[in-house]
């Protein structure tokens, strides 16, 4: 596979692909805007992903956890 390239698609398109999947699923009313408290919702999702151990607070120790593939 040629860089840059996933399946015949240049990278920069694939992230501009990924970034509309995201904000459609962030857009939790589909107004087409994210309002605060959308925005909110997803930090606080992507927060308590991380917060393995579910104390309200995230460590370097669980950072690199949640980043391992």
């Amino acid at each position: 596979m040629p860089s840059g390239m996933m399946g015949g698609m240049p990278m920069m398109a694939m992230r501009g692909h990924m970034m509309k999947i995201m904000f459609a699923v962030a857009d939790a009313d589909g107004d087409g805007a994210l309002s605060f408290e959308e925005v909110t919702a997803i930090h606080k999702r992507i927060f308590d992903s991380v917060d393995a151990n579910k104390d309200g607070k995230v460590t370097t120790d669980e950072l690199q956890a949640f980043m391992r593939p």
